[in-house]
């Protein structure tokens, strides 16, 4: 029974706690004994909860079902939250070590309606250093690994969150995409994962630094994962229910507004970003999974939106390294610092120069670096009208052996930085701030799940995730790794 409880999707286990079938503590009690198991293998959850407090919420859960006072859609589900979201009582990091002790005083918005709607918060999920990379690795907390092969890495910055999902270690997970901190891990893990539009969703304590202000307001934004997209759509309506849970910076969209009515599509595809090397065999997966949808009554053209990639590049990160800047300590020559750090780390002169600019903006550069990113997403949104999607692959390759950061990757025995190979198809495609969602299309012969990333227009999420769920159609969908423990 514990086996087939955490084989079954999020939205199965709410259907059968509210048909009595199983009881919120099987439920509980099947994740606890699956993380026990799996989690020292793969270090995906770096704070588990107090395991009675646990199990004492599902015994209250269960007595409320008794008594017929059920509610809420996650009513009993147990999810995991990235350790950059504040869940009251558990330490929220950010990926800074300065805050590794830090516990956080109340929830994030995010996290108070997971809660209204029943789900039972289990743990926190590790995550890069200063959530600044494709694989979650840090002093405190460890490396978390792939659970397809533990030899290689999680992606990052939520790599602890897709790996805690793929390896069935909670039904749903919540993280965050800034530079493709969602889609990455997505993608290397074999799960959904949905960087829903900009300020779609509440960033109240999320990044949020002890005692100062909410700094990381645009371009971040958080998004979850699930084993199919048909948990994304449950976890979006109630993350994205903006009404029931009114805050007035936020949109009060009506979720299902958008829905996909069913109509032939117009779809662009790219088989690469910034002519970025693509490895021969994921790009033979992709263009498979690109020729099965062509049979269907849809229209397709190899395009993409045109712009200046460096400049894009430059002013994405001199956006983030403002807001990001707003947390760090004052100190002198903090920009040299800053750009030292990028640069030795990541050997990304471009990405370097952009946060250093960053964190000393004047109130006039700031202005104009929201200006250029206004008139960066009125060209993805004439690109995103012109077509329903645009469809891409997440990044150059699979999931790859762990190694430090900044070390060129070999692709079609040709060198490629390790930036390019990562941030050409997720930085610049965030930054116009429209919904994107990656779903799995299949695996290598290494073993190692691929996806794609799909595009649409901003405040068309549901109709991007009624497209997806069709897409799921044509592939196997979430395959569950065959992860090795000893003595079993």
């Amino acid at each position: 029974m514990s086996k087939e409880i955490i084989q079954l999707s999020a939205t199965e286990i709410a259907l059968k706690i509210k048909n009595k079938e199983i009881s919120v503590l099987q439920t509980v009690n099947a994740f606890l004994k699956r993380i026990e198991q799996i989690n020292p293998i793969v270090n995906a959850i770096c704070e588990l909860r107090e395991k009675e407090d646990i199990l004492n919420e599902a015994r209250e859960k269960d007595g409320l079902i008794q008594k017929g006072k059920i509610s809420g859609l996650l009513f009993g589900v147990p999810i995991t939250i990235k350790d950059s979201i504040e869940v009251k009582g558990l330490k929220n990091s950010n990926g800074d070590p300065l805050s590794k002790n830090y516990v956080a005083t109340e929830d994030a918005e995010l996290v108070k309606r997971l809660k209204n709607e029943g789900a039972i918060i289990i743990g926190k999920t590790n995550t890069a250093l200063y959530c600044l990379d494709w694989q979650s690795t840090n002093s405190w907390n460890g490396q978390t690994n792939n659970p397809y092969n533990v030899e290689r890495v999680a992606g990052g910055s939520s790599g602890g969150s897709a790996v805690a999902v793929s390896s069935q270690l909670s039904a749903l997970d919540l993280g965050a995409d800034a530079g493709g901190s969602v889609r990455v891990p997505a993608h290397f893990n074999g799960i959904c994962g949905l960087r829903p539009t900009e300020n779609y969703l509440s960033n109240r304590g999320h990044v949020k630094a002890p005692k100062k202000p909410q700094g990381r307001r645009h371009i971040i934004t958080p998004g979850p994962f699930a084993k199919n997209v048909s948990d994304l759509i449950l976890m979006m309506e109630v993350l994205g229910d903006n009404a029931k849970y009114r805050l007035p910076e936020l949109p009060n969209i009506d979720f299902k507004h958008s829905k996909w009515d069913k109509q032939p599509l117009n779809i662009a595809y790219s088989t690469t970003i910034n002519e970025t090397e693509v490895n021969n065999e994921y790009l033979g997966l992709f263009n498979n999974f690109i020729s099965k949808i062509k049979n269907e009554p849809h229209s397709f053209k190899i395009d993409h939106p045109i712009y200046d990639e460096e400049k894009a590049y430059l002013e994405c990160n001199k956006l983030i390294g403002f807001e990001v800047g707003v947390n760090f300590p004052k100190a002198p020559l903090l920009s040299t610092l800053l750009y030292s750090f990028f640069r030795l780390k990541y050997k990304d002169h471009l990405w370097a120069k952009g946060m250093a600019l960053g964190v000393r903006l004047s109130n006039t550069k700031y202005a104009e670096t929201i200006d250029y990113k206004d008139q960066f997403s009125q060209i993805y949104d004439a690109f995103l009208t012109t077509y329903d999607i645009w469809i891409t692959p997440v990044c150059s390759m699979e999931a790859y052996k762990h190694q430090k950061a900044g070390k060129p990757f070999i692709i079609n025995g040709k060198k490629v930085p390790y930036t390019k190979a990562l941030a050409s198809f997720v930085f610049t495609t965030g930054f116009s701030g429209h919904p994107i969602v990656v779903i799995p299309i299949g695996k290598k012969e290494n073993g190692m799940p691929v996806g794609v990333q799909i595009h649409s227009r901003k405040w068309t999420d549901r109709k991007l995730l009624d497209i997806a769920k069709y897409f799921e159609g044509f592939t196997e969908g979430f395959v569950s790794p065959e992860i090795k423990v000893s003595g079993l």
